[in-house]
């Protein structure tokens, strides 16, 4: 898996005089813990860059089960689709805990947009980037029974924001059997029980509301391959 810093963010990677100008635009606004930033079918006026905090990504049948597609962290940015093709919001995104964001106003960003073409040039790479990533979890669900979407699921986790620790294992934290269901829009006791499959296998370690991986590249060659190429994961620094 490859892994790229800052794959969700088109301000850090302008040039420094551009990216002043669009964070001397940016206001700053706090969210409380389950607040709805925007829900799927609003009209979108204003983008965003998580300042702290974390904000998840979801979709709701109409019977409210829920597909979490993302969590985005500290220096992410969203919202960018509606200021782009003037359609409504596609899908609702909340604070998961406390949260600020800095917000961008429609006008703005378009005063920007068209004063410095380099913001086009980055979002462009963003949307490519995320495009990528899509395409791979449409095959993962289409092709792939739920243990292989699991570890694959853990690996992608364990790349872009796992931690090492003394024993040179991967660290998952703050991932319940819920969150992982959600992910994977299946049930929490289906994701029990494959993680205990697992967990038999040696390939994880369960312990303290902790993922733990020993070898990840082992686990990732446990699962089924789909075809050739690379999976880009977004990377978080310390």
């Amino acid at each position: 898996m490859k892994k790229v810093s800052a794959l969700h963010s088109w301000v850090d990677n302008l040039p420094t005089d551009v990216r002043d100008a669009v964070l001397q635009r940016m206001r700053p606004r706090h969210y409380g813990d389950g607040e709805a930033v925007y829900t799927q079918g609003e009209q979108g006026r204003e983008l965003y860059r998580v300042a702290s905090g974390l904000i998840r990504f979801c979709h709701f049948t109409l019977s409210g089960k829920e597909f979490q597609s993302a969590v985005f962290r500290p220096g992410d940015c969203f919202g960018e689709l509606s200021m782009i093709d003037g359609l409504y919001r596609a899908n609702s995104a909340y604070a998961q805990g406390p949260a600020e964001l800095l917000i961008l106003q429609e006008h703005d960003f378009k005063a920007l947009y068209a004063a410095h073409p380099e913001i086009a040039v980055q979002i462009n790479r963003l949307l490519s980037h995320r495009l990528r990533m899509a395409y791979s979890f449409i095959e993962d669900a289409s092709l792939l029974a739920i243990r292989d979407r699991l570890v694959r699921l853990l690996t992608r986790l364990g790349y872009s924001v796992g931690k090492a620790d003394a024993q040179g294992a991967t660290v998952l934290k703050g991932f319940t059997h819920e969150n992982l269901a959600r992910m994977l829009g299946t049930t929490r006791e289906g994701i029990s029980r494959e993680l205990k499959l697992l967990e038999d296998l040696a390939l994880i370690r369960r312990n303290y509301g902790r993922i733990v991986i020993p070898d990840i590249q082992a686990l990732l060659e446990h699962c089924d391959v789909l075809g050739v190429g690379e999976i880009i994961v977004p990377y978080y620094e310390e």
